[in-house]
């Protein structure tokens, strides 16, 4: 890896002291290193066009919640992401701040694996009954949510996979998550917690308002297509599926969303022999 990108969470390093270190060090050990301005209006795919995988690595400064946002920005280009966590122990961040020349001395040896993480798409398949072909579809990497977004309202769902019918569900929402997001979201609301490089689908309800509904594995060639149903108030909703707390589709009775495994992938570098579960371990006893 010659050349690095950098994004920096400017909440969690304010006045770039840590970020300006490490492009110190880089450029001590001959790297040539690129900062990325820290904005929602960053171009997407011009930032994902410049990178080469071969050669090119981006560094998130900040934690897990910075990582995700940067899997975005770079959708589509495969260049590998390495997270240095300021923050809290997480599962994305790699490299933390104690320790964070030692870990980038592994980098430039070459002592690192390219882990790719499974991501997920969804789309609009069907409106009032009629088939939607707009062809938007979005990305996650930790999960899909289907929630309201107005007052408080039980929403009714039908769940099918792969064109079998599954279940219907009561709930305040329902969250597909990838192996990844097993620890997020999908962990708060009760799910299953899952190592991350798992091929699967975990489909688990907000809280459900009936006794017996649990969270379901699934297979990750899987096909889940959650149909919005009227309740039996005949109420209006303002729902939506919200892709990894950023780009979402508004929802009403009757729509139809279908959410698969995508082409895309997020390629993670790993340095540390620190395993899933270690990590797991010290975040169930702090």
């Amino acid at each position: 890896m010659d050349c690095f990108y950098i994004i920096t969470n400017t909440k969690k390093d304010p006045d770039y002291y840590f970020t300006n270190k490490l492009k110190g060090f880089l450029l001590l050990n001959g790297k040539k290193c690129i900062q990325v301005p820290n904005s929602a209006d960053v171009d997407i795919q011009r930032l994902s066009a410049n990178l080469d995988p071969a050669r090119d690595c981006l560094l998130v400064i900040g934690g897990d919640g910075s990582v995700l946002r940067a899997a975005h920005q770079v959708l589509g280009s495969g260049v590998p992401i390495l997270g240095i966590n300021l923050g809290t122990l997480g599962y994305l961040a790699e490299i933390e701040k104690d320790n964070w020349q030692e870990m980038m001395s592994l980098l430039f040896e070459g002592s690192y694996v390219i882990e790719p993480r499974m991501m997920l798409e969804g789309r609009m398949m069907e409106r009032d009954g009629r088939t939607v072909t707009d062809g938007i579809v979005h990305h996650a990497l930790n999960e899909v949510v289907i929630v309201r977004n107005s007052a408080f309202r039980v929403l009714n769902f039908n769940v099918y996979v792969d064109g079998h019918f599954l279940n219907n569900l009561n709930a305040d929402g329902v969250i597909i998550a990838t192996a990844t997001g097993s620890t997020a979201y999908n962990m708060s609301a009760g799910g299953p917690l899952v190592e991350p490089k798992a091929q699967l689908m975990l489909l688990t309800p907000i809280c459900a308002h009936t006794l017996n509904t649990r969270s379901v594995v699934l297979s990750a060639e899987d096909s889940i297509v959650i149909e919005m149903v009227k309740t039996t108030r005949n109420e209006k909703i303002q729902a939506e599926a919200v892709f990894d707390g950023g780009n979402s589709f508004s929802l009403q009775y009757g729509d139809r969303i279908e959410i698969k495994r995508s082409d895309e992938v997020t390629n993670l570098v790993k340095l540390s022999t620190r395993s899933f579960l270690s990590t797991l371990h010290k975040k169930l006893t702090s």
